[in-house]
């Protein structure tokens, strides 16, 4: 009998899948924005938890130390698959834009602008919470978003305060002091702003 268990403990990397419906969440919940994602959120929640406890519980008991080593390191390893995806600019966000560029583009082509008017247009990027957009992915052809706050120009300021009584994903680089904004650039003229610790939550 002991034989068998010894053989059972092995380091294994299959225990990292478990954590992978966490990364499935921010890799695909555009495609159906539709579904209560704080639902399946929370339950995708509970169930890796008692998973993983269970786990624990078991492989405390049997004495498989390799496995419980395996179940604990599970996180660090996505964490550095996730870093190295990164640093060659590998997101989910970086993929989500590459799938849907052109028809974002496609919509800001239909714009007539009168005078040859530099192009500016924000987009839902991140709306979980209906009444406030988190992340905004904004097509800047003057690329002023980028600029260090307070150095945009005027004209600027004004197609600002028009995009942002047309739609609800207004862009402001100064939300007040309990929040906290990036401006990140994702590809020519695209920008993804996100809004950190909002004060109001809808």
């Amino acid at each position: 009998m002991p034989e068998p268990e010894k053989r059972s403990d092995k380091f294994t990397w299959i225990y990292a899948l478990w954590l992978l419906p966490f990364l499935a969440q921010d890799w695909l919940y555009w495609l159906h924005p539709q579904w209560d994602w704080w639902t399946i959120s929370l339950i995708i929640w509970v169930l890796t938890l008692i998973a993983v406890a269970g786990s624990l519980c078991i492989n405390l008991a049997q004495r498989r130390w390799r496995r419980l080593v395996s179940l604990l390191i599970a996180p660090l390893l996505l964490l550095v698959l996730l870093r190295i995806l990164a640093a060659v600019g590998i997101t989910s966000d970086s993929v989500r834009f590459a799938l849907t560029k052109q028809t974002y583009l496609a919509e800001i082509e239909r714009a007539d602008l009168p005078g040859g008017e530099q192009r500016f247009r924000t987009f839902v990027w991140d709306d979980t919470f209906l009444e406030k957009t988190y992340s905004t992915l904004v097509y800047d052809e003057s690329d002023e978003v980028a600029l260090p706050r307070g150095e945009q120009s005027t004209a600027w300021q004004q197609r600002v305060q028009t995009s942002c009584s047309e739609k609800k994903e207004c862009v402001d680089l100064d939300p007040g002091p309990d929040e906290y904004v990036s401006v990140r650039k994702i590809g020519e003229h695209f920008y993804l702003l996100d809004n950190y610790l909002p004060n109001a939550f809808p």
